[in-house]
């Protein structure tokens, strides 16, 4: 299996022996290195991918320390925190030319991670599966007894608080690796200088995902609409005399002077009805 994995900064705060506390610092999320751990568990080689400035390429050299096979970074500087569809969108992108068997992305709970792996998986047309605790055949706490093709693995999902289900998804797919699925371990002191060495494959973002900026990818999708206020209340203005309360209700054409009805059921033929709303709006001056 060939598995690519998310490599994304969170802030940390390191105290040490005696108790003081160094300013934040952003390093490899907590997530992430427990999905890494996993793909280094079920994968023969696994490509780490950062997507950001220059944090985010620190995490790719933390994964490569870690034991990721091969690092990627998609550079650009950014705004402040990447948008979960944009960098999904990234992600996608990078799974798309690498031709991973499993991309995995790490999550804390059902809320924090899992949109990006749904919307890479929407981007990339592949299955998805989220909140995983298990994915060797035997560590699942749940038996299954089904007959896979070489195209199939099964995973084991957290439904709630002791519930587990197992699934089987079609490769490739994107995994959603849990926070509870291991505690990541310190690599070998050899693996740890051979990540230090590797080197870091950098693609600009527009090379990735055409048409992306910083500002893009900070905001997320965004839809501007052009709205145009209404100038023409009663006749052409807003009323100004009355209370506040008054005034909107004689805008909505709900009467004025202390009258605060809903409005008037009329049970007349639509002649009849329209000559009496007619007098209505001629008698509020609103028409």
């Amino acid at each position: 299996m060939r598995a690519l994995v998310t490599a994304r900064p969170e802030p940390h705060r390191v105290v040490d022996a005696d108790g003081n506390a160094e300013p934040y610092r952003r390093q490899l999320s907590i997530d992430d290195r427990v999905a890494l751990e996993a793909a280094l568990d079920a994968a023969d080689e696994v490509l780490a991918v950062g997507v950001g400035g220059d944090a985010a390429k620190r995490c790719v050299r933390s994964a490569l320390e870690r034991g990721a096979d091969r690092g990627l970074h998609v550079a650009f500087d950014p705004i402040e925190g990447i948008a979960s569809e944009k960098f999904a969108a990234a992600l996608a992108r990078v799974a798309a030319r690498e031709s991973p068997t499993a991309v995995f992305v790490g999550e804390s709970d059902s809320f924090a991670g899992s949109e990006v792996a749904g919307l890479a998986a929407a981007r990339l047309d592949w299955p998805s599966v989220t909140r995983i605790t298990a994915l060797d055949p035997d560590d699942l706490a749940v038996e299954a007894d089904v007959d896979l093709e070489a195209s199939e693995l099964p995973v084991q999902r957290k439904l709630a608080i002791g519930r587990q289900e197992v699934v089987v998804t079609a490769l490739p797919a994107v995994l959603g690796v849990d926070s509870g699925f291991t505690d990541p371990d310190r690599a070998s002191l050899d693996t740890a200088i051979a990540g230090r060495r590797a080197t870091i494959e950098t693609l600009e973002l527009t090379n990735v995902v055409p048409g992306e900026t910083r500002f893009s990818m900070s905001i997320g999708n965004a839809t501007v609409e052009t709205v145009r206020p209404n100038e023409r209340w009663g006749r052409g203005r807003p009323p100004r005399s009355e209370t506040v309360e008054e005034r909107i209700y004689r805008m909505l054409g709900r009467g004025g002077g202390g009258t605060k009805s809903a409005g008037e059921r009329i049970d007349a033929p639509p002649d009849a009805a329209a000559e009496r709303v007619v007098a209505f709006l001629e008698e509020k001056e609103l028409l």
